[in-house]
């Protein structure tokens, strides 16, 4: 395919809305083999029309993290530091974007995100907006109690609903309760 034909469907997939689109959609869409496929979307990154987000996802306008998300791992939503620094509970801003999900622990580099997953039992699946993928900033301090053991120093926690904290905390084991008291308690 020229870059012409290229720059046309990639046009009438914006038009549909599309922002995000797996290479095996492109690939039956244009009928090119996997190499010839890839070579044409290095070119076209190269161009700037697309951008490779995570292994086999492809951005074809301008996407979201949420979209990456939602697209490459549907059952994960953004949690931990990544998310507490969203609510501004944590001012420093995290290397990579940490997601929890029903999957195996893992790490996946992309471009321009990092992701680190980590494994969250079904229990504690809850918390989170479904159409942002976005846990709740207290469920999201929870989370990095359990996930992680401790608590990230100099957090904002005025920013946090403490009743809802301590309602989202009966759901975990006993020694994130216990860390999140002495966390709640620390001057």
């Amino acid at each position: 395919m020229k870059l012409r034909e290229w720059a046309l469907l990639l046009e009438s997939l914006k038009r549909e809305g599309v922002a995000l689109v797996h290479v095996s959609a492109l690939r039956a869409l244009t009928g090119l083999k996997e190499e010839s496929l890839n070579v044409a979307l290095w070119r076209l990154e190269r161009e700037g029309l697309v951008r490779r987000v995570v292994r086999g996802w492809v951005c074809v306008s301008d996407c979201e993290l949420w979209e990456i998300v939602k697209a490459a791992f549907p059952s994960a939503y953004v949690t931990l530091e990544w998310a507490l620094h969203y609510h501004d509970v944590l001012d420093q801003a995290p290397p990579m974007v940490t997601l929890a999900w029903l999957g195996k622990p893992k790490i996946v580099r992309g471009r321009p995100y990092t992701f680190e997953l980590h494994r969250i039992c079904s229990r504690l699946y809850f918390g989170f907006d479904p159409q942002l993928r976005l846990a709740e900033p207290e469920k999201a301090l929870l989370d990095t109690l359990h996930l992680r053991g401790y608590a990230p120093p100099d957090l904002n926690l005025d920013l946090l609903d403490k009743g809802k904290l301590r309602l989202y905390a009966r759901q975990f084991p006993k020694r994130v309760r216990e860390t999140l008291e002495s966390v709640l308690l620390e001057p």
